[in-house]
């Protein structure tokens, strides 16, 4: 009960100020979408601004695709992004049927890491949320005070998997991320799968949203 207490009052503290303390940052100067065979490497990094050490989840393997920005609880820690022209938010369509959606659950249950995860938890989860434990596991990272972390995350412009934007050719848009750990799913899952040494660092929840960087879409073989 006194882990948990404790655990609860960092995931409080997190609302309020977690945000402030965690940054995100695109590298890039511009993003440039000059050929229809292209995909862009977004290189950004995550910032811990304070003089505390910071538990989050970062998955950099892909970006968000839900065309409503919603993060399902399998899908926690990958990054979003944004376009915008110029201050507007552009509306993402969603098409049906695409061969590549992160809508797709990847585990594979039949590896010895996935086994002997549900052996150490069966107690914890049912089979749906021991698979969303478990890739959440592996995507932990801890920054320590002052500390960045580099990551990139391979894109695709006007579609990426099954999101889509209507992108008009030698158009100049802008181009934003952002990282939600949403503070509901944190509580529900990562109390009971990290180790003790890691319960007594900060956790991060919220959601924090990188500077905008150019984005030139002019495809010459459109």
């Amino acid at each position: 009960m006194k882990t948990l207490l404790c655990f609860t009052l960092f995931l409080c503290f997190n609302c309020c100020f977690g945000q402030n303390d965690i940054e995100i940052k695109i590298l890039n100067d511009t993003i440039k979408k000059v050929s229809f065979y292209d995909r862009n490497n977004i290189v950004y990094k995550i910032i811990n601004n304070s003089e505390k050490a910071y538990c989050l989840i970062i998955d950099s393997g892909e970006f968000n695709e839900d065309p409503e920005y919603n993060v399902e609880p399998f899908f926690i820690g990958l990054p979003d992004y944004y376009i915008y022209d110029k201050n507007s938010l552009l509306t993402p369509n969603f098409t049906t049927g695409s061969h590549s959606t992160n809508s797709i659950i990847k585990i594979d249950e039949n590896s010895s890491e996935f086994k002997k995860f549900s052996k150490k938890n069966s107690k914890k989860f049912d089979e749906f949320d021991m698979r969303v434990a478990f890739r959440l596991s592996k995507h932990i990272i801890i920054l320590k005070p002052k500390e960045e972390k580099v990551f990139t995350t391979l894109i695709n412009f006007p579609n990426y998997m099954s999101r889509y934007f209507e992108l008009q050719n030698k158009g100049t848009y802008l181009f934003q991320i952002s990282l939600n750990n949403p503070n509901n799913a944190i509580s529900k899952y990562f109390e009971k799968i990290v180790d003790n040494d890691k319960k007594q660092i900060l956790v991060f929840t919220g959601q924090i949203f990188s500077n905008k960087v150019p984005l030139i879409y002019e495809v010459h073989n459109n």
